[in-house]
């Protein structure tokens, strides 16, 4: 009796490993369906952010021509934005600070920080 006791119990052990094992392979799978889905959403964020800020500039300039101020500044290079802004933010300088150094928003370095952050995870992952 007690053998037929303990195959019982080795086969529900082994059931509940196989069970557990397959829905472990489910969680993952959905995990990366959604880490797509996050890195859609940051490309797409990007994209936002550079046409907006590509408009607003358009704007200023076209505006700045009307009123006849002359000359207006030329735009930056996007990564040379980002390098200066991530070694600014390394060398522990305040978001105001940087902000103000570089002209734009607080929320645009916390936004391109956020985002510099989000791709180094994906960068750390892909390796």
């Amino acid at each position: 009796m007690s053998d037929y006791v303990f195959v019982v119990l080795a086969g529900a052990v082994v059931a509940v490993l196989v069970w557990t094992w397959a829905l472990h392979l489910r969680q993952q799978a959905r995990i990366e369906a959604l880490e797509g889905r996050v890195a859609n959403l940051l490309a797409g964020l990007s994209l936002l952010t550079d046409t907006t800020e590509t408009g607003l500039r358009d704007v200023t300039t076209e505006v700045a021509r009307l009123a006849g101020a002359g000359s207006t500044a030329r735009p930056r290079a996007r990564a040379t934005t980002h390098r200066r802004i991530a070694g600014a933010a390394q060398r522990g300088q305040s978001v105001q600070a940087i902000a103000a150094a570089e002209q734009i928003s607080e929320g645009e370095v916390k936004l391109r920080l956020r985002m510099q952050s989000a791709q180094e995870g994906i960068d750390a992952e892909m390796r």
